[in-house]
């Protein structure tokens, strides 16, 4: 089932439950990573830090979703934009 959220003049897509789940799943696995690379303990940070971490790599995944879409489609359409 796919939802669209209303809120004020923005409307949003909201993916499916299993889809948001898997993406927390990437993110949390890339937030660990980047804190192992930068020679830090998940201890280190607060609760609400992490949050945010894992926040703003779920930005990033989405982010690159929509910009590999893009490119499959680009190239379905014959341009070549290097993706």
């Amino acid at each position: 089932m796919v939802c669209i959220m209303v809120t004020g003049r923005q409307r949003r897509f909201r993916a499916p439950k299993i889809v948001r789940q898997k993406l927390r799943t990437l993110a949390v696995a890339g937030v660990r990573k980047d804190i192992i690379h930068s020679g830090r303990k998940e201890d280190d940070y607060s609760e609400q830090d992490l949050e945010y971490l894992v926040a703003e790599k779920e930005r990033e995944i989405w982010s690159g979703i929509g910009w590999k879409g893009f490119g499959i489609a680009a190239l379905l359409l014959g341009i070549n934009i290097g993706i």
